[in-house]
């Protein structure tokens, strides 16, 4: 959006009448919840994106690994899931 744009879309609105000028508003608050409920939705829920970013990052990955192999022994103890 270019800088002059939004000044004349705030000229624009401020001839509107208030009843349209809300109807504007509660039109664009409804179509921006849905886009972001939207984005969490496909990221996996507010954090998913953090954690995605975390998944790929190989110093985490190797980490885990590590912790991996140090519980290993463990897994024979003779401990059952439920």
């Amino acid at each position: 959006m270019s800088v002059h744009t939004l000044p004349e879309l705030e000229n624009l609105i401020a001839r509107l009448s208030p009843a349209d000028q809300l109807r504007l508003l509660e039109d664009l608050a409804h179509r921006l919840r849905a886009r972001v409920a939207g984005q969490e939705e496909q990221e996996g829920g507010p954090f998913g994106s953090e954690l995605a970013i975390m998944a790929r990052d190989g110093d985490i990955q190797s980490e885990l690994q590590t912790i991996d192999r140090e519980f290993t022994s463990a897994e024979s103890d003779g401990l059952t899931r439920n």
